[in-house]
């Protein structure tokens, strides 16, 4: 008998505690809406819990940017009981899909669930990424991927502080550089990127976003 192909149902868990939990909040709400609760069923009170313990997780990422003894280890309490939460639902979906009649099925009912059926396989450089500086608080780092040799370029980045309206808050022919934000410790910052060349080269470039779109300011 040849047996049938293994559907995996994975979540990629991303080691920024702000993006996983952006994440874990993106896959419950997949459960939960069409057409992901029409391929499993889960308790409403379970994913009224599951985004209850996100939110108490996100109110506790941003208390450790206050510094204060003792916010980290709540935070990490929170953070697992949302990873617990994760594993669990996964389990679900990968049940479902064990139960598939076929590939296909499998695959939709994994991929309905907002999850993947293989991990991505590891990117390089990004073209643009952004942090808090780990030895000055109150400074952005950003990091775009330099234009090609003897290509000049400035970049340009932009904030947000609800991801509506944006202001440029810094433009460089540096690709590498700092920028001192001046907000209180814990403000939710968005933040995107873009290359500017010469106008024969193409002129401004498209905005790209760094993989966490937005920072708590440190």
């Amino acid at each position: 008998m040849k047996k049938r192909k293994h559907v995996s149902a994975i979540f990629v868990y991303n080691e920024n505690v702000s993006q996983f939990l952006t994440d874990a909040l993106a896959f419950i709400i997949a459960l939960s809406t069409a057409p992901g609760n029409t391929v499993v069923t889960i308790a409403a009170t379970a994913i009224t819990a599951a985004r209850n313990h996100i939110t108490t997780a996100q109110n506790a990422e941003t208390n450790v940017a206050s510094h204060t003894i003792g916010t980290a280890d709540a935070r990490d309490v929170a953070v697992n009981q949302v990873v617990t939460d994760v594993q669990n639902f996964v389990a679900i979906v990968q049940t479902a899909a064990n139960n598939a009649t076929d590939v296909a099925t499998a695959t939709t009912i994994v991929t309905e669930c907002g999850l993947v059926t293989r991990k991505p396989a590891s990117k390089s450089k990004p073209s643009f990424a952004a942090k808090n500086d780990s030895k000055v608080s109150g400074l952005f780092d950003f990091i775009y991927k330099a234009a090609g040799k003897g290509v000049h370029a400035c970049f340009e980045t932009q904030e947000s502080i609800d991801n509506i309206n944006w202001v440029t808050i810094k433009t460089s022919p540096d690709s590498r550089y700092s920028f001192a934000h001046g907000k209180p410790v814990g403000t939710k910052v968005w933040l995107r990127g873009r290359m500017i060349l010469s106008e024969k080269k193409g002129g401004a470039q498209a905005w790209m976003t760094p993989s966490t779109p937005f920072l708590y300011t440190n």
